[in-house]
């Protein structure tokens, strides 16, 4: 009976082909679509997973302590761990991981050569790092691995580039800027650290390799280390919480009585606060907007469920054009059907005739769309940037999950017009005079209104995180960032930066040079600082150290006073924002000209200049800014940044010459040091990264959708018209125009147009708020983009109707009066 009932499901496939296609299109393309949303939503559920005791790991977060902002820091100073291993003995571990930044690797090759290498993921780690997470060493002993001072572990993929083998234990290598470098052992050899871990690492320095952490081992403030603590198996996670945040209180005195001359009672009473709190290590990746994450960006789990949800809708839209067809055509098979039963078919069989015809779309839908994904990727990788194969979306679970939906569709497509038309007497079906609730198609009506309701709602959303993502890229950030060519770890070149600026400015290409600690949007560097006059305020305020052509290249005004300049010895002088003087309650900028700043209740410096505000933060509010001139005497970073401002009439060809020449240029200054370069624009939007890949994902599936409803607006159509013809034909002989003829016709699509329009449209308002409630910079969400999003499918919807709607209303009437 099977065997029969497949090739009579063949059969009808291949007698119905245009409807066959459609139907078979839309599921395909539904299935590729939820693959590829399925491959990225695991993959980033499953971020850490891979740690044997993943579950008992919790990281210490604390508060933000460097300014306003509501939120959580993700790092603490070293103090930190001995404090809650002397008070909390539910801690079966406590580990750190501490981020030194970029290093310069200089490795001896076989023919004697000096190879160097710019590492920008290294991290260094606790001696019983190896005992917390789950990182497997090919080579070497976890337990002594980062035993030793001026040891480390690299992983196998870095041993091979270094050596040549990743049998690379006992190799030695230099770590360090030129002048200041130190000689490391390779102590282990890590396996390949998984892509879906937030801990990602090259080179695994040991943390006694850098004695200022036991110098500082009181510090609470050097907050640079990620503390992470692994709980015993009985521990109470709520009860250690409360525990944690009980710290502060009793740890916290000592260190502020000796560097801020203050009780910790005083402390609180001045309006700050510090607490401390545990998060698990299973939420780092995704549940942790409001957390200023030290290790990896870190994603959202909106995300996850706004991308969970369109894989819904876009399975819902394939599985609508499905049921709407197979129901549409069903009542064409009506005379078949009582046919079979005159001859003797009972209803199961009929139930399973229809079911199995269900089965044989999907199969086939099924294996197109592995096709079609693999066919997809290495578009679908470019986009996100990532590395997916199709391994990834037939996991188990993914079979799980795809055998369900088979089952699901075919029974959910199948059922309806089966059970209907199995109901019904032969001799009535043969004599054509069925009637009721499904030939009036009122389930028909109402898949088609919430077809057209989803691609409102994804072309509308599309329209928002298109228009939010141009917000960021217009926003005026209070300085230049266009034609800006900015050259990172200039301190690399020593005494030779002042030629390598100076060769620079000779070129005709280039407008400004300028040198600063830090460029903005963002600047790093930030501390405590009063006012001589105005002791009582003590503020976090953001630093950097900058040149006298710095406010030139950036174009940031300067609205009061003088700029710093080499004709006057400014080493004890300073410019400030104008967020300054309203954060130290001065009553207009102009007032806080030759007031003094007070630092370390020792140094001083007088404010010579204001300036208006500028991007330091990207967060919800401005901060306070000073300007130190760059042979300031007080600070840990050097200048490490060249900006050039280009000119503007360089186009593509002629900037790719002109970064060869500074290419060359610098190494001719140091051939050992790596070339860093990028772009202010380019640096900037790189902070938006994850929200620009989520806006170009969506995008893509949007299509998608709107092909798969054309697809089954364009089926339907075309049953209407052949269900219709007769009609159509009597009204052509009677006079009726082409025009009377498309608006009989396509008036029943525009009203479930405007149903689908009054559900999506208030949808994707509320999706896009939430998914945009998070952002410190967002643009008032706009009733216009859903509007469009309502002509656009309008249009789209118009278009396809028309094509059949016009042909079948040109057509000669003769030919549809004829017909049988």
């Amino acid at each position: 009976m099977l065997r029969i009932l497949t090739i009579v499901a063949l059969r009808n496939l291949l007698r119905h082909k245009f409807f066959s296609a459609i139907n078979i299109a839309g599921l395909t393309i539904g299935f590729a679509s939820s693959m590829m949303i399925w491959m990225y939503v695991s993959h980033e559920l499953s971020y850490d997973q891979f740690h044997e005791k993943a579950d008992q790991i919790y990281r210490i977060n604390q508060t933000y302590i460097w300014g306003d902002d509501d939120v959580l820091f993700a790092s603490t100073g070293p103090a930190v761990k001995k404090a809650l291993l002397d008070e909390i003995p539910e801690f079966e571990e406590i580990t750190r991981v501490h981020t030194p930044g970029n290093q310069l690797i200089s490795v001896q090759s076989d023919q004697e050569e000096l190879i160097v290498f710019d590492e920008s993921t290294v991290l260094a780690a606790d001696d019983n790092f190896f005992k917390v997470f789950t990182f497997p060493l090919l080579h070497g002993s976890k337990e002594q691995a980062l035993m030793n001072p001026n040891s480390l572990v690299i992983t196998e993929e870095t041993a091979i580039r270094y050596f040549g083998t990743d049998k690379a234990v006992g190799k030695v290598m230099q770590i360090g800027e030129q002048g200041s470098q130190k000689t490391y052992k390779v102590t282990g050899v890590a396996a390949s650290i998984p892509d879906a871990s937030h801990i990602q690492f090259d080179l695994l320095l040991s943390m006694k390799s850098f004695p200022r952490v036991e110098r500082a081992g009181d510090s609470w403030m050097w907050t640079t280390f990620v503390t992470f603590g692994l709980l015993r198996p009985d521990a109470d996670p709520q009860l250690v919480a409360t525990k944690v945040a009980e710290v502060p209180g009793k740890y916290l005195e000592p260190f502020l009585q000796k560097y801020r001359g203050i009780s910790y009672k005083e402390f609180l009473a001045s309006g700050e606060t510090w607490h401390l709190y545990l998060q698990p290590m299973l939420d780092i990746h995704l549940r942790s907007t409001d957390v200023y994450s030290r290790l990896s960006e870190t994603s959202d789990m909106q995300i996850i469920w706004i991308l969970v949800f369109v894989g819904g809708m876009i399975i819902a839209l394939s599985l609508i054009n499905y049921i709407n067809l197979s129901t549409a055509k069903a009542t064409s098979r009506a005379k078949e059907i009582g046919i079979r039963k005159i001859i003797g078919s009972g209803k199961i069989r009929l139930i399973l005739q229809f079911v199995m015809e269900s089965a044989v779309f999907v199969l086939l839908s099924l294996a197109l769309s592995v096709i079609l994904v693999e066919l997809l990727l290495p578009v679908f990788n470019t986009m996100i940037v990532t590395n997916f194969s199709l391994l990834h979306a037939l996991t188990p679970l993914s079979w799980v999950i795809l055998l369900g939906s088979l089952t699901l569709i075919s029974l959910l497509s199948s059922l309806y017009p089966a059970m209907i038309l199995s109901a019904f007497q032969p001799a009535a079906i043969i004599k054509g005079t069925i009637s009721g609730s499904y030939k009036e198609g009122n389930l028909r009506n109402v898949l088609i209104a919430a077809q057209f309701a989803i691609s409102i709602l994804m072309i509308s959303s599309t329209l928002i995180i298109a228009d939010q993502i141009q917000y960021w890229k217009s926003l005026d950030l209070g300085f230049d960032r266009e034609n800006q060519l900015i050259i990172k770890n200039v301190q690399r070149l020593g005494q030779s930066i002042v030629p390598f600026t100076e060769s620079i400015k000779s070129f005709s290409e280039v407008e400004y040079v300028s040198i600063s600690s830090d460029t903005p949007p963002l600047i790093f560097d930030f501390d405590n600082f009063s006012m001589v006059n105005k002791e009582s305020i003590n503020l976090a305020v953001n630093y950097i150290t900058i040149d006298e052509v710095f406010l030139d290249t950036y174009q940031i005004k300067l609205t009061n006073g003088r700029n710093l300049s080499r004709a006057f010895n400014d080493t004890q002088n300073i410019l400030v924002n104008a967020q300054f003087t309203r954060s130290f309650d001065f009553a207009s900028p102009e007032l806080a000209l030759n007031e003094e700043v007070l630092y370390n209740d020792s140094e001083r410096f007088k404010i010579v200049g204001i300036i208006d505000d500028f991007e330091t933060s990207l967060s919800n509010q401005t901060y306070p800014t000073i300007l130190f001139d760059d042979s300031a005497p007080i600070f840990r970073n050097p200048s490490t940044h060249i900006t050039v401002k280009m000119s503007t009439s360089l186009d593509a060809a002629n900037s790719a010459q002109f970064l060869d020449k500074i290419s060359a240029l610098w190494v001719a200054q140091n051939s050992n040091a790596p070339f860093h370069y990028t772009f202010a624009d380019l640096e900037y939007l790189s902070l938006f990264r994850e929200n620009i890949r989520f806006g170009k994902l969506i995008s893509s599936l949007s299509v998608l959708a709107i092909c798969i409803a054309c697809l089954g607006l364009l089926g339907l159509v075309a049953f209407v018209i052949e269900k219709r013809k007769k009609e159509i034909g009597i009204r052509k002989v009677l006079g009726a125009s082409i025009e009377s003829l498309w608006l009989l016709l396509s008036s029943r699509f525009g009203i479930l147009l405007i149903s689908g329009f009054l559900v999506g449209g208030p949808l994707s308002w509320l999706l896009m708020d939430e998914w945009m409630s998070d952002f410190a910079v967002r643009k008032e969400l706009s009733i216009w983009p859903i509007l469009i999003s309502w002509v656009i499918m309008l249009l789209i919807s118009a278009l396809t109707i028309s094509f059949q709607l016009i042909n079948a209303a040109r057509a000669n009437p003769v030919h549809y009066l004829h017909e049988d």
